[in-house]
């Protein structure tokens, strides 16, 4: 199983170009699962009419509705889903949660997409807001927590077992950088400062699944001509799980 998660940034700058180029980032690899944050109207409606996406995925989205605000949370499939669900959380910014259930008859999983309050104030809010993700999965032995957690390295204590941190599990030692400015020109030129921070992560817990590989995505800017124009703000993520034998 393969799964990704990319936050797309909502702004205008070179909008479509940036959106259909992260389509093709993702295209070769036809990932199970993707997950996608800051999502706006229109980037959705430039995924969807990728007709790789239109042909072989299901979407699941919390966009553009009063209560959620101009952008959201996206969640695509081409695995067979049981339940998908939106919960809200407790957030200064309108943030939630995708819970999508997936009914496979020997190991059940259930992917949670999130996108948690940014900015340093907020370290507390996001200490709650997992909190509240972990209570929600409570129910379920084997599942994945995927999206940007917005966390800086001083908060990595609070992801606890059951919950692996597959970054470092699998490339100790590698920063893991989802936003670099040593690479993202795009990033530096935002802000004229350089930033180098791992906001987007994926989690595992249980033993029924087991992760193989991770790896980034989107780190290389969209042609000759825009050097300095990449995908997104952010790199997103890719791993794969491998579903263990059943006793």
């Amino acid at each position: 199983m393969t799964l990704t998660t990319y936050n797309v940034w909502f702004d205008d700058l070179h909008a479509d170009e940036r959106h259909g180029a992260l389509a093709g980032v993702l295209a070769p690899l036809a990932p199970d699962v993707m997950v996608f944050q800051e999502m706006t109207p229109r980037a959705l409606a430039i995924l969807h009419a990728q007709p790789w996406i239109r042909r072989d995925y299901r979407s699941a989205a919390a966009v553009g509705h009063r209560d959620i605000g101009p952008y959201g949370i996206v969640l695509l499939t081409r695995l067979p889903v049981r339940r998908v669900t939106y919960r809200p959380l407790p957030s200064e910014l309108s943030r939630g949660i995708l819970l999508c259930e997936f009914g496979f008859d020997d190991n059940p999983l259930t992917v949670c997409s999130i996108h948690l309050d940014s900015g340093k104030r907020r370290a507390g809010l996001r200490a709650t807001q997992l909190r509240a993700i972990t209570r929600a999965l409570r129910g379920a032995d084997d599942a994945v927590v995927l999206g940007d957690f917005n966390m800086r390295d001083r908060e990595n204590g609070r992801i606890t077992a059951p919950y692996t941190d597959l970054w470092p599990a699998l490339r100790p030692g590698e920063h893991g950088y989802t936003e670099d400015t040593s690479i993202n020109l795009m990033r530096y030129d935002m802000k004229d400062k350089h930033r180098h921070v791992r906001f987007d992560r994926i989690l595992l817990k249980g033993t029924a699944w087991s992760a193989s590989d991770i790896g980034l995505l989107g780190t290389e800017p969209l042609s000759a001509q825009l050097p300095r124009i990449f995908p997104s703000d952010h790199f997103g993520l890719r791993c794969t799980l491998t579903s263990r034998p059943t006793p």
